[in-house]
């Protein structure tokens, strides 16, 4: 016991102990280094690879029908998702952006004349239980706008810097969504490398079960990407097409607003509701607000049927935990928790059932003796 114990305090032990614990230091300082000259570029990339992976459908049809011009595919995507993405939130942004500086600007001044609403409709009044209030606020901000919003003045004013500082977010956001589609587009073009380098880091880092873990986070991005992004698409042009055709104005940002609802699975309803009620007082036909209402409760709860049809394709996992996954993720960490939080809950659960299927020696059944 003494032998052992003056080999492990000799001076060459300590020299090595010395020197491992150096060189650990420096290795974790670089690591970190590293990770903060690299933190700028993480979330770009992330959102590159999650949307390299939702694409690679669309991408693959694209390759098909070009003959094999990956590098044509790829910029004819990203110009058309580019499209997609930079004009309606450039005119959704200069709405805001107008709207807010005219609001604040004429509470400002004090002035009235432009800032003015019409006149309540006398159907209004008949409303059960809130309509008489509804009607009585409704012609005295009519009659005079001023004096129902100065108790409001500063509420208002930082409504309005609210709206303008959410506007320049969305811009950034728009900003970084495009450098993610230039970098999905790479990913794209060069798959088999980037295919081939997540399995060997999957592999290195878990062996088999960390390659299988890389292509169920494959599965659960594209599940998420159809089931959740997609069924919020879904239901968000079902509520435009009724706003459209019920004469809704600004369908547009109604039916955005039916999208982000969507997509943080919350009901749709709690837009389209104040739409339903917009179009009663706004003298619509009988045939117009039942037509509108029924179509807005299909695009509502049409999640119900969508979700089952699209959640649990193309992976072998409860439908139940992709949804826990992506909600939890979401709540946690914002749009991107979408995907990471279901890849993550998916791998953990598929962990959880291979660690439960290796039962122990003592939890083995004893034989039954018959005495």
């Amino acid at each position: 016991m003494s032998e052992v114990r003056s080999d492990v305090l000799s001076p060459e032990a300590t020299r090595r102990a010395i020197e491992l614990t150096v060189r650990l230091v420096l290795v974790g300082l670089l690591a970190y280094w590293c990770f903060r000259i690299f933190r700028p570029f993480l979330m770009p990339l992330i959102w590159g690879i999650v949307l390299a992976v939702a694409l690679a459908p669309i991408y693959l049809w694209l390759e098909g029908v070009l003959r094999g011009r990956r590098k044509l595919a790829a910029t004819l995507l990203v110009v058309v998702c580019l499209g997609l993405l930079i004009a309606p939130a450039v005119a959704l942004s200069d709405s805001v952006i107008d709207g807010a500086r005219f609001i604040s600007t004429k509470l400002e001044q004090g002035q009235q004349g432009e800032l003015r609403i019409p006149p309540a409709p006398a159907a209004v009044a008949d409303w059960p239980v809130i309509g008489d209030n509804i009607y009585e606020t409704w012609n005295a901000a009519a009659t005079s706008l001023e004096t129902v919003l100065k108790p409001f003045h500063s509420q208002l004013l930082a409504f309005g810097g609210w709206l303008i500082t959410l506007a320049k977010q969305a811009a950034l956001a728009v900003i970084m969504t495009a450098v993610s589609l230039v970098i999905a587009a790479v990913l794209l073009v060069r798959r088999e490398s980037a295919i081939k380098a997540a399995l060997a880091i999957g592999g290195r880092l878990g062996g088999e079960h960390g390659t299988e873990s890389v292509r169920l986070a494959g599965r659960a991005i594209g599940t998420v990407a159809k089931g959740v992004v997609g069924v919020a698409a879904i239901q968000a042009a079902l509520a435009a097409i009724g706003l459209v055709a019920a004469g809704v104005p600004g369908a547009g940002l109604w039916a955005l607003l039916v999208l982000v609802l969507a997509v943080a699975q919350l009901p749709p309803i709690l837009v389209l509701g104040p739409a339903i009620l917009y179009v009663v007082a706004s003298g619509a036909g009988t045939a117009t607000v039942v037509l509108f209402t029924i179509w807005s409760l299909l695009a509502s709860f049409s999640d119900a049927i969508l979700k089952p049809l699209l959640l649990g394709r193309g992976i072998e996992l409860p439908v139940g935990v992709i949804l826990i996954g992506a909600i939890g993720g979401l709540i946690l960490h914002g749009l991107i928790g979408l995907f990471i939080g279901a890849i993550v809950f998916s791998i953990g659960y598929r962990l959880w059932g291979a660690w439960m299927a290796q039962a122990p020696p003592t939890a083995a059944a004893a034989p039954v003796q018959k005495g």
